[in-house]
């Protein structure tokens, strides 16, 4: 494999997670009744080509078999997108340990991704078995609105990063349907993922900003506006060179690659 060199290194601070044994409590004894409300995932995630969905999320308790409601919240970055359907709280019925609440995402755009989170109240959250200390107090709903991909030629492609120039024929494209937004499959092999890029008016290119397929622990990112001098495509007729960065934990190297599109 040929990754060329080192164009810099970025330190990360990544939040650690501790714990740590109370030694106080270790007599302590388990009380069965406690709720101990949680979300039974941290995220639910999900991807679409539809503009409008529904999504359901459940929560869970432990040592309790009465009715119960609890209440929670819910935000999201972007407005108008997201309605609580379950009106911010859960219901357990008369016996049973599971819960569930809807929400709906509507008015979506093709191409982007929406989160949700939800958030148990301080009551809810007060419920916890401070024992077993397993509660999830958060949970995200990701969802990706996926364009419908139709076929859009082939292209011959050269890899300039993990080789010497290795050729590779006949690579499928795909363009996302009513968007001038196209993606390479699978170049890599392995189901190691897609390459995206932009077509303007004039035919020339550019990558999608972010993260693309990951080969070999390398992750192909491309990032114009902070690295423009890394990460732009030449561009002529049908052939493109494009350079782009891998990203390999907090490195960032310098690769590229070309292809002629055979429409």
């Amino acid at each position: 494999m040929k990754i060329n060199k080192i164009l810099l290194g970025l330190a990360l601070v990544a939040g650690g997670l501790f714990t740590s044994c109370d030694t106080d409590n270790v007599g302590t004894k388990y009380n069965v009744y406690t709720p101990s409300v949680s979300f039974m995932e941290e995220s639910t995630s999900m991807t679409t080509s539809e503009s409008s969905v529904e999504v359901q999320v459940k929560l869970v308790r432990l040592g309790n078999s009465g009715p119960l409601t609890v209440h929670y919240t819910g935000s999201s970055e972007t407005a108008g997108i997201f309605t609580d359907l379950s009106g911010g709280q859960a219901t357990f019925e008369e016996g049973s340990s599971t819960a569930v609440v809807t929400i709906k995402a509507d008015n979506m755009q093709k191409g982007q991704e929406y989160t949700y989170s939800l958030q148990l109240d301080d009551a809810a959250v007060a419920t916890a078995d401070t024992i077993l200390n397993n509660q999830i107090a958060v949970s995200d709903i990701v969802i990706m609105c996926d364009y419908n991909w139709v076929p859009a030629g082939s292209c011959t492609f050269i890899d300039n990063s993990f080789s010497e120039g290795d050729v590779i024929e006949d690579v499928e494209i795909e363009n996302g349907e009513g968007s001038n937004v196209y993606r390479i499959v699978d170049v890599y092999g392995d189901g190691t993922g897609y390459i995206t890029f932009i077509q303007n008016a004039d035919g020339t290119i550019k990558l999608a900003e972010g993260k693309h397929c990951t080969v070999s622990g390398y992750t192909i990112y491309y990032d114009s506006e902070n690295f423009g001098d890394y990460c732009y495509v030449e561009s002529n007729g049908n052939h493109y060179v494009v350079n782009h960065l891998l990203l390999a934990g907090s490195d960032l190297y310098l690769g590229g690659f070309e292809f002629t599109w055979n429409k």
